[in-house]
């Protein structure tokens, strides 16, 4: 791999489309960049205030600022790393010829190029995880035992329904619409605008479909108020159809991750609904990256920040990839969770 300046491949980042992932791409769509490590920004939460009647003798009348308050957190750091030994670039790589003639510095390059799209998919992974515990619980919790940090950036997010166990919507009693309806007028008299998709865990999504009241809302005499066609968007995402008198189209997003014990988790929370807007909830904030080059510090706005350096003396060249990022949302009233099965324990 030749020898890159850090803002050369900075700019080699920047016109490579990124692995996106569904929350990242759905909710939090925009990026916005900043020249410290600590971000401030305003999170609206509050009603909508009409204007006063004003007597035609009086000039006007004082109205409050409200629905609103200003953060500043300090952006998580993330920063995988690989070394590049003697023995990786000696020995023969997975899937390459056993006559290969390929030389030490060309399966260099190879790994180098390697080693640096599974550091930023490990990112990527990281800011899906980001997204899916600001959306479902409003917060996020960054931990490292080993560093000692344990901080959590709370939104203040209240918009989480559950379900009673007679409010079930796989009871044949229950018309999951009514309550549908009533947490999307919730929404639309908070903010303003209606949510536009809802995303149905896996299990609730069967309980949605199989509800007596959703089978007859999509009968044909009905005028199909619901239509149900799904259609596989792609691997871990699936449309399933809309809910025309709610201008809601409907999703399942069966995604998983390694959470960090090391135990395999659903990217969507089994016994949810998330009701929100397609167009996004928020976007992601970056902090300011600072390393270590040429013996002094230097300090890096962006998305992504590589590093590649060499320890001569243990013969390891080692790669890095740094990012701060944040998803914030505008308005934490602008979406809802709703916990529709009771799960065990609960």
């Amino acid at each position: 791999m030749p020898d890159y300046t850090t803002r050369e491949m900075m700019e080699a980042y920047d016109q490579t489309p990124p692995v996106r992932s569904f929350f990242q791409k759905t909710f939090f769509p925009g990026n916005q960049t900043h020249v410290s490590e600590k971000v401030e920004f305003d999170v609206r939460k509050g009603k909508r205030i009409m204007a006063p009647f004003v007597s035609p003798r009086k000039g006007g009348k004082v109205i409050t600022r409200q629905g609103f308050r200003t953060n500043e957190f300090t952006t998580p750091k993330l920063a995988p790393e690989r070394a590049l030994t003697i023995d990786d670039v000696n020995k023969r790589g997975i899937g390459e010829n056993i006559y290969s003639k390929k030389t030490p510095e060309e399966r260099e390059d190879e790994l180098l190029a390697k080693d640096m799209t599974d550091l930023e998919e490990s990112i990527d992974r990281r800011k899906e995880w980001m997204a899916r515990q600001v959306l479902y619980e409003g917060k996020l919790d960054v931990v490292d035992e080993e560093e000692g940090i344990d901080i959590q950036i709370d939104f203040g997010f209240t918009n989480i329904y559950v379900l009673t166990a007679d409010q079930q919507f796989a009871l044949a009693s229950v018309n999951p619409m009514k309550i549908l309806r009533k947490i999307r007028k919730k929404i639309i008299k908070n903010t303003g605008k209606a949510p536009d998709i809802m995303i149905f865990s896996s299990d609730i999504i069967e309980d949605f479909l199989e509800n007596p009241f959703i089978l007859k809302a999509m009968d044909v005499r009905n005028m199909k108020n619901i239509v149900i066609e799904p259609r596989v968007v792609d691997s871990a995402l699936t449309f399933y159809g809309r809910i025309f008198e709610l201008n809601m189209d409907i999703y399942t997003y069966d995604e998983s991750f390694l959470n960090d014990d090391g135990d395999e988790e659903d990217m969507v929370p089994s016994g949810t609904v998330l009701m929100g807007h397609s167009d996004g909830e928020g976007q992601i904030e970056y902090g300011l990256v600072t390393q270590m080059e040429d013996k002094k510090f230097r300090s890096y706005e962006g998305t992504l920040v590589p590093k590649i350096w060499v320890d001569e003396k243990d013969e390891v060249k080692k790669i890095r990839l740094t990012s701060r990022p944040l998803p914030r949302p505008f308005d934490v009233d602008s979406w809802a969770v709703i916990y529709a099965r009771q799960t065990a324990g609960a």
